[in-house]
């Protein structure tokens, strides 16, 4: 399989992924009794592809992200969640790629618990200018605090799941999901004649 056509079904596995968590915490009871609040277990999809590595990218994490949330829309049929999802996955997604930039490289995945903090509190941001954009009105700011507290605890969550995932996960199938097996591929003995 060619390293494109590997990337692009490893890419369509990662979006329903994504999706299907995303959809499932709208379906799932409530954890917390204030509206808004949820889990974001879908970004943890998005920060694997942001630290493992290989052959991927920060496009190709912003690909999925977008393509994510067009997906749990139409498994949801809430249609509305799109605009919220693509700006505050956007937003979520830019303060990673800026924080994965700037903090130590040493051992960086132990980072992603602050890091997912940062994402879920972008993306609160990103929902709520959204909320303005679409309302045309700031009260809608109001309940802003509420919804950041529950993002510091729920990226805390998610970061701290994608961190063990990291450390957890087998190398070889790490290795096998960056492709870097791709680079060098096993030889094969010829016969000789």
């Amino acid at each position: 399989m060619t390293l494109k056509v590997r990337k692009i079904a490893l890419c369509a596995l990662f979006i329903c992924i994504a999706a299907l968590l995303s959809a499932a915490e709208t379906w799932l009871p409530p954890i917390c009794p204030l509206p808004g609040i949820r889990v974001g277990l879908g970004n943890i999809v998005t920060m694997f592809m942001l630290y493992i590595g290989g052959k991927w990218n920060s496009a190709d994490a912003m690909v999925v992200v977008i393509l994510r949330c067009f997906v749990a829309a139409f498994i949801t049929g809430m249609i509305m969640n799109v605009f919220y999802g693509v700006m505050g996955g956007i937003c979520a997604v830019g303060t990673m790629l800026l924080l994965r930039r700037v903090l130590p490289q040493k051992n960086r995945e132990n980072w992603l618990p602050l890091v997912s903090i940062a994402g879920a509190l972008a993306h609160i941001i990103g929902q709520m200018l959204t909320s303005v954009i679409i309302y045309n009105n700031l009260f809608v700011l109001a309940y802003t605090p509420v919804l950041l507290a529950g993002a510091v605890v729920s990226g805390a969550f998610t970061g701290t799941c994608t961190m063990l995932l990291l450390k957890k996960l087998s190398p070889r199938l790490l290795d096998d999901i960056r492709m870097t097996d791709v680079d060098n591929p096993p030889r094969t003995k010829t016969k000789e004649m």
